[in-house]
């Protein structure tokens, strides 16, 4: 089949399964249901080692020799890349302010901030929010699922694999990426410099947590859940059973990003 036909199908199985719950209301998972969690500990410890051994040197090379303005440059660029995904997800979340500030932020920024590696729109107020699938079945009131840690993406749940996928053919540079080769190699290396950039900020975090955690394995179990809600909420106010002091520190949203290989 066709990548066009699967993206039709994907994107109508979306708008049904939103319409079905329409009137639910957002998901916020309390607690970490492992029913794998043998499996899941043998792909976390996978991922360690692809980290150990691949990502962590790029990304503290990168650190080292990148100056500060071209490590902006390529968050900037990176994330302008997702914005089109961000407003279709807004969009389908029922938030057409938000939808339009992405495109909004996709077009200021990929012509007068020259490609997207200057972010001009934060400078007009404008300021990023990611959306997926994953928080648009969420927001919808789709439960997370059982825990899934899956190879080199790191940790995930049922929702937010089928959101990863459902992203997948959604986004438009994957249609842009299916008839040209210039583009799909620039959508490699986005999400390899998204990879190495967003480790590279968050390696003092993930560090501590692992420093402090007595199950590493855990804390980023229960830490990739609250960033989840928090993602989901929109910035609303956390609920007291969402908190849980044992995986519990300062984190931004690299902490999501660099959940891979971890």
């Amino acid at each position: 089949m066709k990548l066009r036909n699967i993206r039709a199908l994907s994107i109508g199985a979306a708008l049904s399964v939103l319409t079905a719950c329409a009137s639910t209301q957002p998901a916020q998972d309390q607690t970490d249901f492992d029913p794998i969690e043998p499996v899941n500990r043998v792909v976390h410890h996978f991922n360690q080692a692809v980290d150990f051994v691949i990502l962590y040197p790029a990304a503290m090379a990168y650190g080292e020799l990148a100056p500060e303005g071209m490590k902006t440059s390529v968050r900037s660029f990176t994330r302008n890349l997702g914005e089109p995904l961000n407003a279709f997800n807004a969009l389908f979340q029922g938030d057409p302010v938000q939808a339009a500030d992405s495109m909004q932020r996709f077009i200021m920024n990929s012509t007068m901030g020259l490609l997207g590696f200057y972010d001009l729109a934060a400078d007009f107020g404008i300021p990023y929010r990611k959306e997926d699938f994953g928080q648009t079945l969420a927001h919808y009131g789709i439960g997370a699922g059982p825990y899934i840690v899956l190879p080199l993406l790191g940790p995930s749940n049922l929702r937010d694999t089928t959101g990863i996928v459902a992203d997948y053919f959604m986004d438009p540079v994957t249609w842009a990426a299916e008839n040209s080769d210039t583009t799909n190699a620039v959508r490699w290396g986005a999400i390899g410099m998204r990879a190495i950039d967003a480790r590279y900020r968050a390696a003092d975090q993930l560090a501590e947590l692992e420093r402090t955690s007595i199950d590493y394995y855990a804390a980023l179990r229960s830490l990739y859940r609250q960033n989840r809600n928090a993602m989901i909420r929109n910035g609303a106010p956390v609920m007291a059973a969402d908190y849980d002091e044992s995986a519990s520190f300062d984190f931004d949203d690299d902490i999501q990003e660099v959940t891979a290989a971890q």
